[in-house]
């Protein structure tokens, strides 16, 4: 665990091994392909840690090297990896990555991954409740039937335990039905969730339209506090009636991957924090911009020093 800081933050998700081609090539090209280390809400936890605040991780890895080398990498960034389990009968989650014609495009091997076989019976209650959040996604969600219920009952055991609920939308279509992603995301959000992260893009997708007024129209309660992102324009920030618009900090663009999960990571330590709406909108902004700075999600993670450098200009 992080010693600087007692945990306060619980992710639960599956790590992902990312395989880039290199920069305007395929991966199915007779090329070299480089490694990185993703997977929504192990960005987080390592994000989370870099910024200061104590941070557990929650899943499962396979028995190999990927697997390893994921344990080894949390432990570094200072991540409790206490709760995360190695399977010996399945493997660590993958995907493959090109930029191609100004856009990426990813090619997942995650079916049957270790992370999709947790368990309600594998969770630690007694840990789960001495955290201060518990973060998740529909990712987290969607990777297998039991993910799904292992998801809910961490929801409800933080709701009976004042434990704040973060939730970050990461619409993923390919790993459910429309049907079925827009009822577990729905009741995710008005019935647990304290904090939201969601895109204009992805409330698209939902049909949910694709701003703030939106949002508020489509949910019967409104988290305490809810982001919506705008890619290159920004966020808008909500809380208790309070809306605010802030701009994306300005940096020179190496790769977007990852930069949704540094948002969410930013946004939740400024949480923590007790900053102001302006100023969580601020913090989520720089994490994801200075994130976007280097290839992969966690090589451009900023520090704090970094961030605060950021927001005091």
């Amino acid at each position: 665990m992080n010693e600087r800081s007692p945990l306060e933050v619980l992710c639960f998700g599956e790590p992902l091994v990312g395989l880039y081609a290199p920069q305007g090539k395929s991966y199915a090209e007779d090329v070299s392909l480089s490694v990185v280390w993703g997977g929504d809400t192990s960005n987080v936890a390592t994000a989370v840690s870099r910024l200061g605040h104590g941070s557990a991780y929650l899943s499962r890895v396979g028995a190999d090297a990927f697997g390893e080398r994921f344990l080894e990498l949390w432990r570094k960034a200072g991540v409790d990896t206490t709760h995360v389990g190695v399977d010996p009968d399945h493997k660590t989650g993958a995907y493959f990555v090109s930029f191609e014609h100004g856009s990426h495009r990813f090619t997942y091997y995650r079916k049957d991954s270790a992370a999709s076989h947790i368990r309600v019976e594998d969770i630690d209650w007694d840990f789960v409740r001495v955290c201060k959040l518990l973060h998740l996604s529909s990712i987290s969600q969607g990777i297998s039937r039991s993910a799904l219920e292992v998801s809910f009952a961490l929801m409800e055991c933080a709701r009976s335990h004042n434990i704040r609920v973060s939730y970050d939308v990461n619409y993923r279509p390919a790993l459910w039905t429309p049907e079925l992603a827009r009822a577990v995301i729905r009741q995710s959000i008005e019935d647990y969730a304290d904090i939201v992260m969601i895109s204009g893009e992805e409330m698209g997708l939902l049909g949910w339209g694709d701003g703030a007024g939106d949002l508020r129209r489509q949910l019967r309660r409104m988290p305490r506090l809810c982001a919506v992102k705008h890619g290159p324009g920004g966020c808008t920030v909500i809380r208790e009636g309070e809306q605010v618009t802030v701009e994306p900090i300005a940096v020179e663009v190496e790769d977007t991957v990852g930069a949704g999960d540094a948002f969410a990571a930013g946004l939740i330590c400024a949480v923590l924090e007790d900053r102001s709406l302006a100023q969580s909108g601020k913090m989520g902004n720089a994490v994801a911009g200075l994130t976007c700075r280097r290839r992969g999600p966690l090589s451009g993670q900023p520090t704090r020093k970094e961030v605060e450098r950021y927001l005091a200009e």
